[in-house]
């Protein structure tokens, strides 16, 4: 929001839109905050699970966050990181898209979680928020039992218990 609209918001305001360019300069996600600005891939974290990763449209398309989020996984000390096939699919979440096409989207949103489900995973893990709903109430709605985090909580966690 902040990177793409924030700018159109305030093209008529020349004060606010030096501001918001200011701003746009401190924003970041937050695996690039610590890949690209903090130099850090590693933070200790433990976290002995299956895990996959969503790579989020918004994240990947929209602001290029690519290789951050794998970089802070590969680093989890006893994590075992399983591809998912088709990962860069959307979800069919896109904000209000699922409410305009919701028979597309249902549609996307289940090819998604046949897919995570294939990768026998314990844990899908991804940077948005809106994707990890909409797959989690997918997966939980027909009763499968995979655990949904964003990476910041699977980092937390896995400093936090294993400190």
């Amino acid at each position: 929001m902040i990177h793409h609209y924030y700018p159109e918001l305030f093209r008529d305001d020349p004060v606010n839109l030096n501001r918001v360019e200011q701003l746009i300069k401190k924003t970041f996600e937050f695996s690039q905050f610590f890949v690209n600005v903090l130099g850090m891939d590693d933070i200790g974290a433990s976290f002995p699970y299956t895990v996959t990763y969503h790579p989020s449209c918004h994240g990947s398309r929209l602001l290029g966050v690519k290789e951050e989020p794998y970089r802070m996984l590969q680093q989890v000390r006893g994590i075992k990181l399983v591809p998912l096939s088709y990962a860069e699919d959307c979800c069919g979440f896109g904000g209000t898209f699922s409410v305009k096409m919701p028979d597309i989207s249902g549609a996307m949103v289940g090819e998604k979680c046949a897919h995570v489900r294939r990768t026998e995973a314990d844990v899908l893990v991804g940077t948005d928020m809106g994707c990890l709903m909409n797959i989690g109430g997918y997966l939980k709605k027909q009763g499968h039992p995979i655990r949904i985090l964003h990476l910041a909580e699977l980092l937390y966690e896995g400093v936090k218990t294993h400190a």
